[in-house]
């Protein structure tokens, strides 16, 4: 029986008088569910006992529950000293932006793909939280908890050095709590036992605490093989989530942690669906920060699939096609290559030639016609790829994150390419012919609305361009 599971600390685990119900009930495989829903004579008969008992078990029982249920779900008024304050990011149009910066007593996701500049935005948070209150900081330390590799300390020096207000300050790493973890085991024992144990006997000097990431051992080490397990995953996402919120709540502190993404590919259905608006599919584009038309699209696909004609998937109708924005980029570097190539005698021209098939890296399409001596380009419009990336963790995590932001990275055509000036240059590569594109987006949040701003990676950390 999964008594020991569900409620732990109650009294009927060590009750002489239904040892042997117990007993029954872990032979015959029945759940507390089962003594929750079914009577007492189905019970009867499954167990072979008593109605009597079990009907006693029961009462008690849910006796246990309602006041594990009370306890749980207790109401707290907060004081008005304890209302949530923002700490700087070390960015004045990112705080803006958040509404004054990162707050306390509640948790902030930070996810994106790789290379993004996740880990260097939390060592600018962990350097920030030090700065003097007059100046958006808190004046106080900060607890980093690795676990994809040690803290980059040279990193973090760098940035001290590179940020005149850091130095005037005397911000400084020794005010930085550092703890890696290298499985799902010893990050449990770290946030449950030493993290409380160090936030006690800090005594209020610690008022940010970074997880990098939170999601790198669970989605390797929690299996997923059934709908059991699944539900065992959300529950044990659920349960870390509340334990960190409790931790803010009660040391009037900031949690920020970075989130790893997954896929969500477009699956093209052989039926048409129809969403509600409070159903988890309908609203999930807005809940990761996927662009509005690819939001449009995914809800429009499956929506009309049954006005397809048949043989013709949604993604190859023009309708469909039309809700998605051309790729303008790609086509402006397509035409001004194509101007390159028509050119007489020009070593730009014999480079681009030779590059031409190197467009294909970042999934361009182009051909090449010889019409005698000319070169020409034969261009077809291209629209930009749907979102499909999700943070890891889903639903059941999201619900307690207050504050959701997304670092993206993208290409955009160069500035030689905006200008016109491909064919002034010589030597040409390929590779230069784009520009990345970072965007800082607030997907949603309890402080501010949602925003993009547009960042780039330096010495000094994450800055707003």
């Amino acid at each position: 029986m999964d008594l020991y599971d569900e409620l732990p600390d109650s009294n009927l685990l060590y009750d002489v008088e239904f040892s042997s119900l117990l007993e029954a009930a872990r032979v015959f495989q029945v759940t507390v569910l089962e003594f929750l829903k079914l009577s007492a004579q189905e019970l009867a008969r499954t167990l072979q006992r008593s109605v009597v008992e079990v009907s006693k078990f029961q009462n008690l029982l849910q006796k246990d529950l309602d006041e594990q249920y009370g306890v749980l779900n207790n109401v707290n008024q907060l004081r008005e000293c304890a209302i949530p304050h923002p700490i700087t990011t070390g960015d004045i149009s990112i705080d803006e932006a958040l509404g004054g910066g990162i707050f306390t007593k509640c948790i902030t996701e930070v996810f994106g793909e790789s290379s993004t500049g996740k880990s260097q935005f939390l060592m600018q948070l962990s350097l920030a939280v030090q700065m003097p209150k007059d100046c958006g900081g808190a004046e106080a330390k900060c607890v980093y908890i690795t676990t994809e590799g040690d803290l980059p300390t040279q990193r973090i020096q760098d940035m001290i050095e590179s940020r005149e207000e850091f130095k005037k300050s005397s911000i400084s790493q020794s005010n930085i709590y550092t703890v890696s973890c290298n499985d799902l085991v010893t990050q449990e024992h770290i946030l449950n036992v030493q993290l409380p144990i160090l936030l006690e006997q800090s005594k209020g000097a610690i008022k940010l605490v970074i997880i990098d990431s939170i999601s790198h051992h669970m989605r390797v080490e929690l299996e997923s093989n059934s709908f059991k397990e699944s539900q065992d995953n959300r529950y044990y996402v659920s349960r870390l989530a509340e334990a960190l919120l409790k931790l803010a709540n009660k040391y009037n502190l900031a949690v920020v942690v970075a989130n790893q993404v997954g896929d969500k590919p477009f699956i093209e259905l052989t039926e048409p669906q129809r969403y509600l608006l409070s159903d988890y599919e309908y609203q999930l584009g807005w809940i990761v920060g996927w662009k509005d038309s690819t939001i449009l699209f995914r809800q429009r696909a499956y929506e009309e699939l049954k006005a397809s004609s048949p043989g013709i998937i949604p993604s190859q109708k023009k309708s469909f096609l039309d809700i998605l924005s051309d790729d303008e980029d790609h086509m402006l570097i397509e035409k001004e290559v194509s101007r390159v190539l028509n050119g007489e005698n020009s070593s730009v021209t014999r480079q681009a030639s030779k590059s031409t098939s190197s467009l294909s890296i970042r999934n361009e399409s182009s051909s090449v016609t010889d019409l005698g001596k000319e070169r020409k380009y034969i261009s077809s419009k291209r629209k930009r790829k749907l979102d499909h990336r999700v943070p890891n963790l889903g639903l059941s995590w999201a619900n307690y994150v207050s504050t959701r932001i997304l670092l993206k990275k993208s290409y955009k055509a160069a500035p030689v390419i905006r200008r016109g000036e491909l064919r002034v240059y010589g030597n040409i590569d390929p590779a230069s012919f784009w520009q990345v594109k970072r965007i800082f987006k607030i997907v949603y949040s309890t402080y501010c609305r949602p925003e993009e701003i547009s960042y780039s990676i330096t010495k000094k950390g994450i800055e707003s361009v």
